[in-house]
């Protein structure tokens, strides 16, 4: 039998004064009204709480917790101890959620008749679209899946008893939530729907973008050791996969030599994938013509 549905949103921010009254408005206009909205504040020294207790103000939904700069990790960690709601959902202080997320979540839980797993949302860029996710669906376990597909925290739903269990790990900087997902799905179902009702808004402050390719790998690599039914095409191309935007990450930054040295790491590692063709001829360009149109197309983005 299918019981109420409550929501806890756990929304970590650290120095976001000037946007997060957009990710809390977000949460608020949803149309699925029964959550409540955790924001931990990691340590912020701008006017962050300012914000904040003007939404505490109009909403009791709305709660607000301190601790000292630990990074993300804690401070979601610490949210979901504080949580009321038997399912966690989770927010960026720089990301929004479209008006049904909450909604469509639910609707996939009653449709499993409330199973204690692991929901995902689809995921949109800078503004909501109707287009659906399209998942890469070669895998053969749940713990595959998250490992051919970047699933961020935001676009996560689970069970509190779950969390609780197997909270992130607050040693893992990048890639913290693929490898707790990984940990969850040894025991636990997995449930997506594709409508994209996550949006990621996209500014050069991004933890993504701010050179942790090397990092995401490690993470990688700490997952692909420590899980044995894994097959080897996946975690070929896994890492291939990682190589391939540490090479890119490269370029951005200028160092073209040993951007090449990871796209050929990529191709050693799956030669047979969609993106061969384009590798060869990036490669080429790069000690070609490192000024061409293509390599010039990567630093510009």
């Amino acid at each position: 039998m299918v019981t109420a549905i409550k929501f806890s949103i756990i929304l970590p921010t650290f120095n976001r004064a000037h946007m997060i009254h957009l990710a809390i408005e977000s949460v608020l206009n949803q149309t699925y009204k029964d959550l409540e909205l955790i924001i931990i504040d990691d340590g912020s020294t701008d006017k962050t709480k300012d914000i904040i207790d003007k939404y505490i103000e109009k909403d009791n939904r709305v709660k607000y917790l301190h601790q000292k700069n630990k990074e993300r990790s804690a401070a979601r960690n610490k949210g979901i101890k504080e949580a009321i709601g038997d399912w966690i959902c989770f927010l960026d202080s720089d990301d929004i959620y479209h008006t049904n997320h909450l909604e469509e979540f639910k609707n996939l839980i009653k449709k499993t008749d409330s199973k204690r797993g692991l929901y995902f949302s689809g995921l949109s860029y800078g503004k909501y679209s109707e287009s659906k996710e399209q998942y890469d669906l070669s895998h053969k376990n749940n713990i595959e899946f998250v490992l051919l597909n970047t699933i961020g925290t935001p676009r996560a739903c689970v069970h509190k008893s779950i969390i609780l269990k197997h909270q992130f790990n607050e040693k893992i900087r990048i890639g913290e939530d693929r490898e707790l997902w990984s940990r969850i799905l040894k025991n636990h179902p997995l449930y997506w729907h594709n409508k994209k009702t996550f949006i990621e808004i996209e500014h050069p402050n991004r933890s993504v973008n701010l050179g942790t390719e090397i990092e995401n790998l490690k993470t990688l690599k700490l997952i692909l050791k420590s899980k044995k039914n894994i097959r080897k095409t996946v975690k070929n191309k896994v890492l291939s996969n990682a190589y391939f935007k540490i090479s890119k990450s490269k370029i951005k930054a200028n160092k073209i030599i040993i951007a090449g040295y990871y796209i050929v790491l990529s191709l050693i590692y799956c030669l047979k994938h969609e993106q061969t063709r384009h590798k060869l001829m990036l490669l080429i360009a790069i000690y070609a013509a490192p000024n061409s149109h293509l390599v010039k197309g990567y630093k510009k983005h």
